[in-house]
């Protein structure tokens, strides 16, 4: 122990550094160890230190400065952010210490996930600012390509807010507006220089296809008549269900595939191999569930499938399956995950039955519904499993079933064909087209798969890769759609 804290000593002292992250100490066994290294560190100091770490014990206390360097997510980001925030009000109420919100990435795009955008980047900043807290981010390097082409202008928008809630420029009772959870605004600035915040909605929509009902839907303005506003972001393709390189998941061929997990109080399931209806392959599964309860939340079930051996999923992107609904509006969460020494990861996939008959889903791993968690209630937490680990493909060792939201006082029942496990493609949509109410705005452009468009004005509309390196300007085709107050019909 002396040895190691005066090594670190010394290079802090040598250094003139300002502050030491003991990270690390929630490996170590039992509360002594970890007090001990930290009593035999900090006593060695010259010169005062802020110090974080990332155990928290009691012994731990009179060594922190301040608490909350979570690490970042890469699902989900405005409902990991509304969790932090909610921490840090916890920490300083109960740990009587300050707090930041740390450590933050700007995400560039991968396999796994999409690039950060900039609304997710302003919640951030705008719920920082409402709590008085500070940000911290990490991979920011000004030597090498950052992996969001974005990054200067996002860093720019960060710096704007940080320097507002510095100079304690807003009111308490704009604060206390910003702390609002899934309340989202914009910064802006007024004609006569003054800043403000403008309440702003994001709705976001998927078109899975031009035949399946999905290109048309209704966004609800609950704000004056204003002229529409949009981002169109082109996404991968997967490749046909029939396709010879994919493989089966599971095809309920027999009913001991699957075990009964458990599921909540009042809540009871089976999983049969059925014959009837049969849309693909020799059987279909039948999934029903029964809630005795009074509500539709917190009324889950599951059954679980491990594989041994694992599956290999590396070359696959996605899982494909028909589903057979029933219309009660439960909802069908299909679940993967991997050895827990790589990680332990969720990987969740919803499928809302809100239809009747048979539907075909494809559910892609870059689309994880890790936002979507918060709206039901789960006998799993998402702070690490959903919201920050990818899915370890070589070594998949479950598929998990829930269906919850159930109805009160009733059964729902839905059928599944096999899932298989697909590969993914780019593809490319040609002019692509917003319809408002009859109004029409064509976007005269090649959209390839995660590239996208920003839609601000007719001055102001920009193409980006998937990367949000900037492309080009463009000017779109047709009259800008206004939106009403209330409900709006739109077609793509």
């Amino acid at each position: 122990v002396d040895e190691v804290a005066d090594a670190i000593a010394h290079v802090y002292n040598t250094c003139g550094l300002d502050q030491i992250y003991m990270d690390g100490a929630e490996a170590m066994r039992g509360w002594y160890g970890v007090a001990r290294m930290r009593q035999a560190i900090f006593t060695r100091l010259t010169r005062p230190a802020l110090v974080e770490a990332s155990e928290w014990g009691h012994h731990s206390w009179p060594f922190h400065s301040r608490v909350g360097a979570w690490d970042h997510p890469k699902w989900g980001l405005k409902r990991f952010a509304d969790d932090h925030l909610r921490a840090v009000q916890r920490y300083r109420r109960n740990d009587l210490l300050e707090a930041q919100l740390g450590w933050w990435v700007i995400l560039g795009p991968n396999r796994d996930w999409d690039m950060e955008m900039p609304d997710e980047i302003e919640y951030l900043s705008a719920k920082a600012l409402g709590h008085d807290a500070p940000l911290s981010f990490q991979n920011v390097n000004v030597t090498t390509r950052p992996e969001n082409a974005r990054q200067d202008e996002l860093l720019t928008m960060i710096g704007q807010y940080e320097r507002l809630r510095l100079a304690n420029y807003f009111t308490d009772d704009v604060k206390t507006r910003l702390r609002e959870e899934r309340q989202e605004f914009r910064l802006i600035q007024s004609d006569e220089g003054q800043w403000e915040f403008l309440p702003t909605d994001y709705q976001q929509h998927k078109v899975t296809g031009l035949d399946d009902g999905t290109n048309t839907w209704t966004v609800s303005n609950r704000f004056a008549e204003q002229l529409v506003r949009l981002r169109i972001q082109a996404l991968d393709s997967v490749f046909p269900y029939e396709e010879e390189d994919s493989i089966t998941l599971t095809d309920f061929a027999t009913d001991d595939q699957f075990t009964a997990a458990d599921a909540a109080p009042g809540v009871s399931c089976t999983l049969q191999s059925v014959t009837e209806p049969l849309k693909a392959g020799q059987t279909s599964g039948r999934l029903t569930a029964a809630n005795t309860g009074q509500s539709p939340s917190g009324a889950w079930s599951r059954v679980a499938r491990s594989f041994e051996p694992v599956v290999d999923m590396t070359p696959y992107d996605a899982l494909g399956l028909w589903v057979h609904g029933d219309g009660k509006g439960e909802l069908l969460n299909l679940q993967l995950t991997n050895l827990p020494e790589y990680f332990h990861t969720l990987d969740d996939h919803h499928i809302k039955i809100d239809f009747k008959g048979w539907r075909y889903f494809e559910l892609l791993m870059r689309e994880r519904d890790a936002a979507a968690y918060h709206d039901y209630q789960w006998p799993y937490g998402a702070h690490t499993v959903l919201h920050r680990s990818p899915l370890v493909r070589h070594a998949v060792s479950k598929l998990t079933l829930y269906l919850n939201n159930l109805p009160p006082r009733d059964q729902a029942t839905c059928y599944l064909s096999p899932v298989k496990a697909l590969r993914t493609q780019k593809v490319v949509l040609h002019n692509p087209t917003i319809e408002i109410d009859g109004q029409r705005l064509v976007f005269p452009v090649d959209l390839t798969s995660r590239m996208y468009i920003e839609f601000e004005s007719p001055r102001d509309c920009r193409v980006y890769d998937e990367r949000g390196e900037l492309l080009q300007w463009l000017i779109p085709q047709g009259e800008v759609p206004l939106l009403k107050s209330n409900d709006n019909r739109v077609a793509f």
